[in-house]
């Protein structure tokens, strides 16, 4: 029997329905145990109490639903709580619970003894018949011994610490889930476990299940309260350590990712990668919105991805996630990377492919934050050598579309490895440019922007694989079928087409093909 263990949710509704989601993909959603401080922190507390009334949760008080709910505290306006944000969310929480969920909550024990298959099982919050000790990690072994001896139970449940694991003194199970609302360990995804009990005999499995981020901080955000609230949960710190971090007053941070993601690879249709990825993504931020940019990069042409994510980033919204994986260097030791670029968020391999828009933005002197990618946690587990676009690039993607903070994903870095994107060089006659992008049509677009051409644009002739072109033709129907011409595509560059046909085609052109244009008098 699967039984999933919850604790501490504090009122974080978000994480509290990704937990579920993923407790019943391991099949221990028939009976919930959850071992209190349902409420607090965080911006849901009354659904959280509706979700929690179900018939297959077993639950108890904790001490931070005990004070919201006494009648004693809130006369006295919580005054024994000593810092002024903390007394503003206890005021609010018990307002913002309906009459009903206040008296389910007054009807809940401090404490409960089950049996099941024949384990004698206690769920306590904290240390059995105290509301403010904790047992951790470092709890010395002769006290857990003697709680064995006085609890009269073979498994010991317990939350408030926020700290998940699990320990056997004297063969009695003591166990902590962690906290699935506000955890305080730098890891801001939730956190439960599941209790397997089979033949007399219990095992414990913790999960760390990531959820939107995003979307519990901008429903606390439309609270009123106090910003620093967002904080603890984007930082997975309590409050003490945000003040640390950020001060008492912290602002709210200038971009919030919006749960889109876009990909630029060169993995082709033909096989399984593409929608790998997707799948990937989706299961790490279920509500994100994947769109394909290009899946059809020629392989291994960093500069050609580089330059189609120029062309497509600035036309999405502020906030995007943008995985871009050209990777010929995959398995080795070149970095992976993660960035924001002004108003977006950019994860790909540490070989050039960031490097134009990262130099373009300094030069405009927009804001730049770059991390390498070295915290596995957020990664698939064992990574293959081989396909880091499902197993870096994706999970990574997809947690910063969940609103997870790029600094937690990795080390600041200032040198990410640098990409020249080929020019046009000046010539006696001209220029002379080449091929840098092929679009399905066959249409061949150059480096050399239609800004450094001269005004009259019929002084120019463009000569490419033996054929020359006379002027600049501004649209396909001005131009008869089959005709080969020059044109200013989308891009602002200059483009060599056929119309009704296929220029690649017709001049044996790829990438790098040189192109002369020269500048008559």
């Amino acid at each position: 029997m699967k039984i999933a263990i919850l604790s501490d949710i504090h009122g974080n509704l978000p994480a509290l329905k990704a937990v579920l989601c993923h407790a019943a993909g391991q099949g221990a959603s028939q009976t919930i145990l959850n071992l209190g401080d349902s409420i607090g922190y965080g911006p849901n507390p009354d659904q959280v109490v509706c979700l929690l009334q179900a018939a297959h949760f077993i639950n108890i008080l904790g001490d931070y639903d005990k004070k919201v709910i006494s009648k004693a505290q809130r006369k006295a306006q919580w005054a024994g709580v000593k810092k002024p944000h903390k007394r503003q969310m206890f005021a609010w929480t018990y307002h913002a619970l309906s009459k009903p969920s206040r008296k389910f909550l007054k009807t809940l024990p401090e404490q409960r003894q089950l049996e099941i298959e024949g384990l004698r099982i206690l769920l306590t919050h904290s240390i059995p018949g105290s509301s403010d000790d904790y047992l951790s990690q470092e709890t010395p072994e002769e006290h857990l011994a003697a709680l064995a001896d006085a609890c009269e139970a073979d498994i010991l449940l317990f939350g408030h610490s926020h700290q998940s694991y699990f320990r056997e003194v004297n063969k009695v199970l003591f166990m902590n889930p962690g906290t699935v609302g506000r955890p305080d360990d730098g890891d801001p995804r939730a956190s439960y476990a599941v209790l397997d009990i089979k033949n007399g005999k219990a095992t414990v499995e913790h999960f760390r299940v990531p959820y939107c981020i995003t979307e519990a901080v901008q429903a606390l955000r439309q609270t009123g309260l106090p910003e620093i609230f967002c904080h603890v949960i984007r930082q997975g710190l309590n409050y003490n350590d945000v003040v640390r971090k950020l001060g008492k007053n912290p602002a709210p941070p200038s971009l919030e990712s919006i749960s889109l993601v876009t990909l630029l690879t060169d993995f082709g249709l033909q096989d399984h990668f593409a929608g790998v990825i997707k799948g990937v993504i989706k299961s790490i931020a279920p509500q994100a919105e994947v769109i394909d940019i290009c899946h059809q990069i020629q392989p291994q042409n960093i500069e050609g991805a580089a330059r189609m994510l120029i062309l497509a980033a600035p036309f999405f919204p502020y906030g995007t996630v943008h995985v871009a994986v050209v990777d010929p260097g995959v398995g080795t030791s070149r970095r992976a990377i993660a960035a924001r670029i002004e108003s977006n968020f950019f994860v790909a391999p540490d070989n050039g492919l960031l490097s134009p828009l990262i130099s373009k933005a300094k030069e405009d002197k927009l804001p730049v934050e770059i991390v390498s990618l070295d915290q596995p946690k957020y990664w698939l587990p064992q990574p293959s050598m081989l396909f880091h676009g499902r197993d870096i690039f994706a999970p990574v993607g997809a947690h910063l579309a969940n609103g997870l903070p790029l600094e937690k994903l990795g080390t600041h870095i200032d040198d990410p490895v640098t990409l020249t994107l080929s020019e046009p060089t000046r010539t006696s006659s001209g220029w002379q440019a080449e091929v840098v992008l092929i679009d399905v049509y066959g249409n061949l677009m150059t480096n050399l922007p239609a800004s450094i051409l001269p005004y009259k644009e019929q002084r120019i002739a463009t000569r490419i694989q033996g054929e020359t072109i006379s002027g600049i033709t501004h649209t396909y129907a001005d131009a008869e079928p089959g005709t080969l011409i020059a044109t200013i595509d989308s891009s602002n560059s200059l483009a060599i087409a056929e119309v009704n046909g296929s220029a690649k085609q017709r001049l044996n052109a790829e990438i790098g093909t040189r192109v002369d244009v020269i500048v008559g008098s």
